[in-house]
């Protein structure tokens, strides 16, 4: 009678104990994305704010200011041996299916196409200059849409 007892509970036992690990909290895990970038000791140009080239940056109409909203920051730049020079690979646009946005990509109040030019000269680049940077939206007030796009800018020293 005990071996009936025994051989009937044992596997209850192990039932009611697997079924308790079943609901037992299980782990969470994350991924999380990590980047780093170390500038050189005689020429850099690095945003003031990683965000300006690390996330989305929103232009947006406004319909209160009837105009598209801009983005704008500022560039730490040295160079130590002469000039700054800097260019857009890429002619700058927002992009929503057949329509269009112009852009106006500016650099320490230049404004910038795909050829190079200075934007720092040579004395002020000796030390960090900040340099501020702008995105803005030229035209009319664009057809209604989704836009998306890339602007590609290319600082590089110059002697």
């Amino acid at each position: 009678m005990m071996f009936k007892k025994l051989a009937f509970a044992a596997p209850l036992t192990v039932l009611a104990m697997s079924a308790s690990m079943a609901f037992a909290a299980t782990e969470a895990k994350h991924s999380i994305s990590l980047v780093a970038h170390v500038p050189a000791d005689d020429f850099y140009a690095v945003p003031v704010d990683a965000d300006l080239v690390n996330k989305d940056q929103d232009m947006s109409y406004n319909p209160a200011t009837n105009s598209m909203r801009e983005v704008n920051g500022h560039f730490d730049v040295l160079h130590t041996a002469g000039k700054v020079h800097a260019r857009l690979e890429g002619v700058p646009k927002l992009i929503g299916g057949n329509n269009t946005i112009d852009l106006k990509v500016e650099l320490n109040g230049k404004t910038l196409t795909t050829t190079s030019q200075e934007v720092v000269g040579d004395t002020e680049s000796n030390t960090r200059y900040r340099a501020p940077f702008k995105i803005s939206a030229t035209g009319a007030k664009p057809a209604a849409g989704d836009y998306t796009g890339v602007v590609m800018l290319v600082v590089e020293p110059s002697v």
